[in-house]
């Protein structure tokens, strides 16, 4: 079976250093397309995905033919090569020490011999060595770090969300009420039925602010998870997620792409003063920014925020000592800001919670 992300990796490396302008933002939007199923098929399918969201030019899709073909050829040279057996080996140290043997060595000129053994496999008994394919240059090749870093695992996020709640009963009424049932039999005398009383359901709503594009890209992967756990591996009963680029301003988007837009007023309609809200940006640490423009803006998001509910939470990918002559610093003072580890996930969660 073909697998293209055993490829991607040398394939974005060598593109890089042919000139290609390739980010991780790239890199990714390839990652999800192989995820969905495209390119998978075989090597001309993952050629003409990369030649459809690497290449701006004709240029550029022939440059990556060449380096896609050279690739997948040094691969297929790799499989088909033999190696020298060890039977023609012996053969060749077998026939040296019979051609040695056939020389006489007398006691008198036994330097004189040995110098002439030193020299003589340099002069007449050169055998040719066996020849192989030049091995081409793999860089790159232990990315593991690269593929299993998380600050949270996706299990820490399944755990964390049981402690978001807002339990109602409203269920069936099919849960037994020990209590009831001992003080009604004591009330009667003797015992007549048991009490039963109605299931908790988990009536919580949870709205998820996104931060996407940008200086965010790097944390696509954690903020997808965070959302994916909370929406199909809770018990949360409605989880909503919009997107924004930097703050959320008058319009923000309901997909991650930034291209379905919806007003931040009708987004809020919908929250009441149960609705636990969680904000998750870089607020302009990651590039160590201090705006203005973006404090003001989202001091006015927040304000809007809090005048349908109170429990805000906001987690910051970037760590807490690079908030410091940041946007990030300031904002912290206006609402809690928590790292996104597992201590900041937890006292987010804690402050919703409230």
């Amino acid at each position: 079976m073909f697998e293209p992300n055993s490829y991607l990796t040398t394939l974005f490396y060598h593109l890089r250093q042919a000139g290609f302008n390739l980010s991780i933002k790239e890199y990714f939007s390839v990652k999800d397309a192989i995820k969905g199923g495209w390119g998978t098929k075989n090597q001309e399918d993952l050629k003409k995905l990369l030649r459809l969201l690497w290449c701006n030019s004709w240029e550029q899709q022939q440059h990556l033919s060449l380096i896609f073909d050279r690739i997948f050829e040094s691969e297929k040279t790799q499989e088909t090569t033999p190696n020298p057996s060890t039977k023609n080996q012996k053969n060749l140290n077998y026939e040296q020490l019979e051609s040695d043997s056939s020389t006489p060595i007398s006691p008198t000129t036994k330097f004189q011999s040995s110098s002439t053994e030193i020299t003589k496999p340099t002069t007449e008994k050169l055998s040719p060595l066996p020849i192989t394919n030049i091995q081409p240059i793999r860089e790159h090749e232990n990315d593991a770090e690269f593929y299993t870093y998380y600050p949270i695992s996706r299990r820490f996020m399944v755990y964390s969300w049981r402690y978001l709640r807002r339990p109602i009963a409203d269920g069936l009424r099919d849960v037994l009420d020990i209590k009831m049932t001992v003080e009604q039999a004591t009330k009667q005398g003797f015992f007549l039925q048991p009490v039963y009383r109605r299931r908790e359901k988990n009536h919580a709503h949870l709205l998820i602010f996104v931060d996407q594009e940008g200086s965010m890209t790097p944390f696509h992967h954690f903020s997808q998870d965070l959302v994916e756990t909370a929406k199909y591996e809770s018990s949360i009963e409605t989880v909503d997620v919009a997107y924004f680029h930097n703050l959320p301003a008058k319009y923000i988007y309901q997909d991650p792409f930034l291209t379905d837009k919806i007003s931040l007023e009708t987004v809020l309609n919908k929250c009441d003063s149960e609705t636990r809200i969680l904000i998750i940006s870089d607020a302009g640490a990651a590039r160590g920014y201090r705006q203005r423009t973006r404090v003001s803006g989202t001091t006015e998001v927040i304000w809007e925020i809090q005048q349908h509910t109170n429990l805000v939470a906001w987690l910051n990918p970037v760590p807490k000592m690079r908030w410091n002559n940041t946007t990030a610093s300031i904002i912290s003072h206006l609402i809690p800001m928590f790292p996104m580890d597992q201590e900041g996930l937890r006292q987010a969660i804690l402050t919703l919670q409230r």
